[in-house]
């Protein structure tokens, strides 16, 4: 899969392409049916597929004093988009310019003149140029003008297998940040297709655990949308190449410690039977399911105890 960084200089590759335009946070079952449908288009008209994001997202940028709502970094979507057999992704940084682009700019110069695709898949809540005055009505119109054709992407309801024990019965990626905040990781999953999982490079803390006998990775969870706080299932990868890949289970608190008068919300995460040091690595962590809220403890004896008996219980949900 090819990224291009700069649309002016992806027009060899993609003319023609089919192109679904959204920034697929998550890249959840209902993105997913949306790109096999591009891909059966592609496949019929033998061209390539095609993904346009923005970076930061959109969000991010018209409300930069947001707290961390997103379900996938760039790169993560990046390498699910791959497993897709998605042929290239444009990414579009989201900045002054872009945000003050009038929609015929948008339309003429990015799309018309730079991608120069055949077929654009877009949500019908789509908006986009200054003000987000441009519309798909708009974006229909002009490709009617310009001989390319736009297709509606609508909002895909959810089988009863996966939301018969939730009320959400939409998919989209508020839908999912909604289940993750309420701590609902199984039904997150399920509507996900796969675990939810972030990226994060390990980072020095007090080092409480290792004197308790639990020592902890500590990661700050940066742009990703903030869990429930309390005590997760998790499996988690190391991203560095003496470790070969190996995936490796444990358990992760989420929340702000409050057994130690802390503050500042933090993930730490402790892998079963694990002693190497792995200090400024990033791991992959993979939330399977919620054990727990998080609460203050009497003493460190308490936390022990409940600590076994939370890994107790999180050997007992992997072995399902």
């Amino acid at each position: 899969m090819k990224v291009f960084n700069n649309y002016k200089l992806a027009s060899k590759y993609t003319k023609n392409s089919i192109l679904v335009i959204g920034n697929l946070d998550g890249v959840h079952k209902g993105h997913q049916r949306i790109i096999k449908s591009a891909k059966n288009i592609a496949k019929k008209n033998n061209t390539r597929l095609g993904i346009l994001l923005f970076n930061p997202h959109p969000k991010k940028y018209f409300e930069s004093n947001k707290n961390g709502f997103l379900l996938t970094d760039l790169d993560s979507r990046f390498d699910i988009l791959k497993d897709q057999k998605v042929d290239y992704v444009v990414v579009l940084g989201f900045n002054k310019n872009l945000a003050n682009m009038s929609p015929n700019d948008f339309c003429n110069k990015i799309l018309f003149s730079g991608i120069k695709m055949s077929h654009v898949f877009v949500g019908t809540n789509f908006r986009f140029g200054r003000k987000r005055i441009g519309d798909y009505k708009y974006l229909h119109s002009f490709g009617k003008k310009k001989d390319f054709i736009v297709k509606p992407i609508k909002l895909i309801k959810t089988p009863s297998t996966i939301s018969k024990n939730t009320k959400i019965k939409i998919f989209s990626s508020s839908n999912i940040r909604k289940l993750i905040s309420k701590g609902d990781i199984k039904n997150a999953n399920k509507f996900l297709g796969r675990p939810w999982s972030i990226s994060s490079k390990v980072i020095k803390g007090d080092q409480r655990g290792r004197t308790i006998g639990f020592p902890t990775a500590n990661l700050l969870m940066k742009d990703y949308i903030g869990p429930k706080y309390g005590v997760y299932v998790v499996k988690v990868e190391i991203l560095n190449a003496r470790f070969k890949s190996k995936i490796y289970k444990g358990i992760a608190n989420y929340g702000i410690r409050p057994t130690f008068d802390k503050k500042k919300p933090l993930l730490e995460v402790h892998l079963f039977n694990f002693k190497l040091n792995i200090y400024n690595s990033s791991l992959k962590v993979s939330f399977i399911d919620y054990i727990r809220r998080e609460k203050k403890f009497t003493g460190i004896e308490a936390l022990k105890k409940q600590v076994k008996s939370d890994i107790s219980t999180a050997i007992k949900i992997l072995r399902k």
